[in-house]
């Protein structure tokens, strides 16, 4: 029996095992001649188990993500299974890391890539009992190139021994560039790298003027993998500006440093050549002392030439009103790479004449002083054989002296007629539309005794030298300035018995002005013209002169006042000339003093020149406190002033309200409450200067110390 049962178990064995070899084989389907199937079946394929890839396009060397799920045919997970990757295919480039084994959920994770560009087909197996049970799940990687980074447009000619290439890269990894320059297309010349860099851009040096140079770059990713070549840019290094050569300048002619033509015109020329595009060109005067200064001139081109002409009345001149020994002139020339090139070799020799015998310029014109002959040879002839009272005799000589200094300050004012004249037009062309409608923007002032000048011209250039615009100053040295277009411009000035610009006065305060003007180019902004202080100096105020001109400015009031008086006098003597002798002599002579007496009592009366006086509580001028003026609506501070020893300040304003304030830190007004809001209701230069009482906060600060005992008693 226990034989039986041993041969009936051995061979349930071997049919179990024919069973399994049987089922192991792959299953396909014949047809055969005889109708007959033929089966076979394998189990080394694992239908569900999954692969998957992340990314399935990755750049050359960049690994993608190869994630397995092994699963049972219910679904369940498989855990501990050893999974191959593998690459269906060729494997040239290609690296793989293998998974670790699959974990409770029967998930694993392994990494493919490949140094080369191409279309790969990654799969896995199971190779955990020494089978290899493959997954039919498989999944297509595409590995792509390096993306080649894109070399910018060069300007066709470079700036100085260096140049800045620069690209853009379209990937998106992280990437390093490598950037050659070369004398040949095809890179067979070499000249300098990069290395590997960071940056989009690169600056390569010691280059040489005139040559053409090409510039490529390449890029390589994280992981080591190279892109190709970009596209070739190239550049031609300009390292000099424009070949400016001095032709020459022509002569003076009959003129010399004492005698000259104000319109005679000096002609200069240049040939100014580049072998790139010529931009700007520029040209100004240098001054005796070697500074520079704009001349008003003409330029005409003519191919390469550059003509400049110069009429010699807008050379420097010397304090007499003579020319200079010599002039230098100077042009400069850009190009179209900013390259700058300067030369400063025309000169222009004045020819130096020694007068004999200097013969000083008569006060009163020849023609006057005739007039005057005859008129007192008129006078003698009729006045003295006429029967008159015993006043008589008195009121001949009286009356010639009359009428002599009359007609000398009647002939001393006709200097100003132009200049009055010119004020008149341009007053009717702003009146009729033609010129813009113009605000307060500056003062003219004398450097010496700091008083207005009036008549004087003001004339306004843009960075081109074109007259932009001209006003006149009126009786208080102000003048009228437009709105203009936001650039560069500069101011000159022109006034009879006056030079510009100041050599007397430097630097940009002269107390208590402010914003002094010496000539130079200035920007604008917000379409104004900055509010400038503009000293000229007297002509020939040199030495004891300009000192007796301080000594007249210091005692102008005492002066004034002997004037006045002598005025009166004068006017007094001629009524009662009149009053004696009626004859027509007498009539003009009174006629002549009413013009005179309205200009006297305007002069009194007219609160323009007032200044306004900052005291103490005791009466006192205080010196050096600090005014501000604000604009009420917007709280800017518009303008300061600093009193001087006298105490007195002014501000010169246009319509608004505004504020004004002390700005010491130890100073109080006692009552500001009309300060607070000042508001001008007329248009144009108003003078701004009301007093003021102030008292010194330490003086308040002593007062509650003495009260504090008195408070503890």
């Amino acid at each position: 029996m226990k034989l039986k049962t041993a041969l009936t178990t051995l061979f349930l064995f071997l049919f179990s095992f024919l069973f399994i070899n049987t089922i192991s084989a792959e299953f396909f389907y014949s047809p055969s001649t005889t109708g007959d199937v033929e089966v076979s079946a394998s189990i080394n394929v694992d239908l569900y188990s999954q692969l998957s890839l992340f990314p399935s396009t990755v750049e050359a060397g960049e690994p993608s993500t190869v994630s397995i799920t092994s699963l049972l045919p219910d679904g369940g997970a498989r855990s501990g299974r050893e999974i191959v990757i593998y690459v269906d295919g060729s494997i040239t480039g290609v690296s793989i890391v293998q998974p670790p084994l699959t974990n409770s959920h029967g998930k694993t994770t392994g990494y493919v890539s490949s140094t080369m560009p191409g279309a790969y087909t990654v799969c896995a197996k199971d190779v955990t009992d020494g089978l290899e049970i493959f997954i039919a799940d498989c999944e297509t990687l595409y590995v792509v190139p390096v993306p080649a980074p894109q070399m910018l447009p060069e300007p066709e000619y470079t700036k100085g021994d260096s140049n800045i290439v620069l690209w853009n890269m379209v990937g998106s990894g992280v990437y390093e560039y490598y950037a050659e320059v070369s004398t040949t297309s095809d890179f067979s010349a070499v000249v300098d790298n990069s290395g590997w860099i960071n940056n989009l851009a690169h600056e390569f040096s010691n280059l040489q003027n005139g040559q053409i140079y090409f510039y490529r770059v390449k890029a390589q990713n994280s992981y080591g993998v190279e892109s190709g070549w970009s596209n070739v840019v190239f550049s031609v290094q300009d390292d000099e500006g424009p070949q400016i050569e001095y032709i020459g300048i022509s002569d003076m002619e009959e003129n010399t440093n004492v005698n000259w033509d104000r319109d005679f015109e000096i002609d200069i020329r240049y040939r100014i050549t580049d072998n790139v595009a010529v931009t700007s060109k520029d040209f100004w005067c240098l001054a005796n002392d070697g500074s520079r200064y704009d001349c008003l001139y003409t330029a005409k081109e003519s191919g390469d030439f550059w003509d400049i002409t110069v009429q010699l009345k807008y050379l420097e001149k010397t304090a007499s009103g003579n020319l200079f020994e010599e002039y230098r002139f100077c042009v400069e020339a850009t190009d179209s790479v900013n390259n700058v090139t300067r030369n400063c070799e025309a000169k222009l020799e004045v020819t130096i004449e020694i007068p004999e015998e200097e013969i000083p310029e008569p006060t009163i014109p020849p023609i006057i002083t005739r007039i005057i002959d005859r008129l007192d040879k008129f006078f003698d002839e009729t006045l003295l054989k006429l029967k008159q009272a015993p006043l008589d005799s008195i009121t001949v000589s009286t009356t010639v002296i009359n009428m002599t200094i009359g007609l000398g300050f009647l002939f001393a004012t006709l200097g100003s007629i132009p200049y009055i004249l010119l004020q008149l037009f341009l007053s009717i062309l702003t009146l009729l539309g033609f010129r813009k409608k113009s605000n307060v923007s500056g003062y003219v002032y004398n450097s010496v005794t700091k008083e207005p000048i009036r008549l004087a011209v003001v004339r306004l250039f843009n960075e081109v030298h074109e007259l932009v615009w001209t006003s006149v100053t009126d009786s208080n040295g102000y003048f009228m300035a437009p709105e203009v277009e936001d650039g560069e411009y500069y101011i000159t000035v022109t006034a009879r018995d006056y030079t510009f610009p100041s050599k007397i006065v430097y630097g940009k305060k002269d107390f208590p002005l402010e914003n002094v003007y010496h000539g130079d180019s200035f920007l604008t902004k917000e379409e104004e013209i900055p509010n400038f202080s503009i000293p000229l100096d007297p002509v020939d105020m040199k030495g004891s002169r300009m000192k007796i001109a301080k000594i007249f400015s210091g005692t102008k009031l005492v002066w004034q006042v002997v004037l006045i008086v002598l005025f009166i006098f004068g006017l007094s003597l001629s009524i009662f000339a009149l009053f004696v002798t009626k004859v027509w002599w007498n009539y003009v002579m009174v006629a002549l003093y009413i013009p005179a007496l309205l200009s006297l009592f305007f002069n009194i009366f007219s609160k323009k020149n007032k200044f306004g006086v900052v005291r103490d509580t005791e009466g006192k001028p205080v010196e050096g406190a600090i005014i501000g003026l604000k604009e009420k609506d917007f709280g800017k501070l518009v303008s300061k002033r600093v009193t001087n020893n006298l105490g007195r300040y002014k501000f010169l304003v246009d319509r608004g309200v505004y504020e004004i304030s002390i700005l010491n830190s130890d100073l109080k007004v006692v009552d500001g409450k009309e300060l607070e809001s000042v508001e001008i209701e007329k248009k144009g230069g108003q003078i701004l200067a009301p007093n003021i009482t102030v008292k010194r906060l330490e003086d308040e600060v002593g007062e509650e110390e003495l009260m504090e005992p008195l408070e503890e008693l």
